[in-house]
């Protein structure tokens, strides 16, 4: 009901210029989404589609406006990538790279925590969805450290998921393909920003940040959770868990050669011209064709929930500039904000630090994300800073597990970890991330400078 009655008094509200009567319903009902994001009333991808279609009841907006984004290149992007993401995960070949991975590496704490490392960077850039990550590799964790003969809610099982949830569900932001997060971003950007961001020239501006991360935070693992005694597992037990797969599977064979094409595409995107949404549905629809996953599967397992949800996010970023609201949010705002945006570091820290604290309340990632970056970008602009900067720091800084229903990826993980911790051990390692996560912003401020993206 409050959601409600403060839509209807933004609503009737006097507006200021540049807008009209229809920005002013347009954000009363936005306003309202974000109350009831907020408090969970009703499910959010259900929020999204109940304010998109109140912008076609009310007249702020055609019905092919108002959920135009559905229809979009970054929509059907997320279903290609979503739908290889599961491709992935039901072939098995996911399992096989990731003991593969840890074959490689010395069977003590460091080597087994180095090796989860390297397991996250490896299948980072081919899988979209995080969560499918953390839920197939936490299991890995989980034996890994009992073969090492370490106790449930121990320091060396608190070293070993944070490894884990480190490199599977928080180094994403470095490769543009990693997460549903990052397509989500550049559907936010300005229309005349977002064709301009390929898969090479992200990691063109993350690489800094995230070298920075995999190095301290490989250190803060090694120094947080070091175990009281030095333990090792049977070097046989990866190799004995490889056997049992036996030899490559027609399925993981068709989904390897599928998957190197789809990243070969991606990475070289600016020199065939053929966008990453094509290559990803042209993905999809190839792994349905060799019958990767079923008809029963593509219903019940791919997050129709989260595609909805997105659509509907992207749908409210397109109407800003339609409404000329990301002009009023310049004039209004930017005569506050631009003393503090004018000093890049100071704005950094900041930030990071608001993120911090408001999102113990705004328990939605991608309602956080979007709510910043629609604020964020047309003041950047106006600053002469690209709108990418600042949305790639709210993209890294929103990523906490302070509490558990901050983040559903870390919730993913804790339950397909089998008990190996208490959310109270990896709060310590959350805190090192958020002040890790500001220090590689920090150095990665020299970088954007030098490629133009900052005055």
């Amino acid at each position: 009901m409050a959601g409600l009655v403060l839509a209807i008094v933004i609503a009737r509200s006097t507006p200021p210029e540049p807008l009209n009567l229809n920005s002013m319903i347009f954000l009363g009902t936005f306003a309202c989404a974000v109350l009831w994001w907020l408090v969970e009333l009703i499910p959010d991808y259900a929020t999204c589609l109940l304010m998109c279609a109140s912008w076609a009841v009310l007249k702020v907006v055609p019905f092919s406006t108002a959920f135009a984004a559905f229809g979009g290149e970054t929509f059907w992007l997320l279903v290609g990538a979503l739908g290889i993401g599961l491709g992935v995960a039901e072939s098995g070949l996911l399992d096989r790279m990731a003991l593969k991975i840890m074959s490689l590496f010395p069977v003590g704490f460091r080597g087994m925590t180095s090796a989860m490392y390297a397991v996250g960077m490896v299948i980072n850039p081919l899988i979209p969805s995080v969560t499918a990550k953390v839920s197939i590799t936490a299991p890995f964790a989980k034996a890994i450290g009992d073969k090492m003969g370490f106790a449930d809610e121990s320091e060396g099982m608190g070293g070993l998921f944070a490894a884990m949830f480190m490199s599977a569900g928080v180094l994403y932001p470095i490769f543009l393909s990693a997460s549903l997060f990052n397509y989500v971003l550049v559907g936010l950007m300005p229309k005349e920003v977002a064709p301009g961001i390929t898969w090479m020239s992200w990691l063109g501006v993350s690489w800094v940040w995230g070298l920075v991360v995999i190095g301290l935070g490989y250190m803060a693992v090694q120094t947080l959770y070091r175990p009281k005694e030095t333990r090792t597992m049977d070097p046989g037990f990866v190799t004995a868990e490889l056997a049992k797969l036996g030899g490559l599977s027609r399925k993981e064979k068709i989904v390897a050669v599928i998957l190197a094409a789809a990243l070969g595409m991606w990475i070289t995107e600016r020199l065939h011209g053929i966008s990453a949404a094509q290559v990803a549905v042209i993905a999809l629809v190839l792994m349905l064709a060799a019958n990767i996953f079923d008809r029963a599967a593509f219903r019940s397992k791919i997050g129709w929930d989260s595609i909805c949800f997105i659509g509907g996010i992207l749908n409210l970023a397109a109407l800003f500039p339609i409404l000329k609201i990301d002009r009023w949010i310049g004039t209004a705002i930017g005569p506050y904000l631009q003393p503090l945006m004018s000093n890049i570091y100071l704005f950094i820290v900041v930030l990071c630090l608001l993120l911090l604290a408001i999102r113990f309340i705004l328990v939605s990632q991608a309602a956080s994300l979007t709510l910043f970056i629609v604020l964020l970008a047309p003041l950047a602009t106006a600053l002469h800073i690209h709108p990418l900067i600042p949305a790639f720091v709210v993209l890294t800084s929103i990523n906490l597990w302070n509490a558990p229903y901050q983040n559903t990826t870390f919730l993913a993980a804790f339950y397909a970890s089998g008990g190996m911790v208490r959310h109270s051990q990896t709060i310590k390692m959350s805190l090192a991330y958020a002040a890790i996560n500001i220090l590689a912003l920090l150095a990665s401020v020299p970088l954007w400078r030098m490629m133009g993206m900052l005055p």
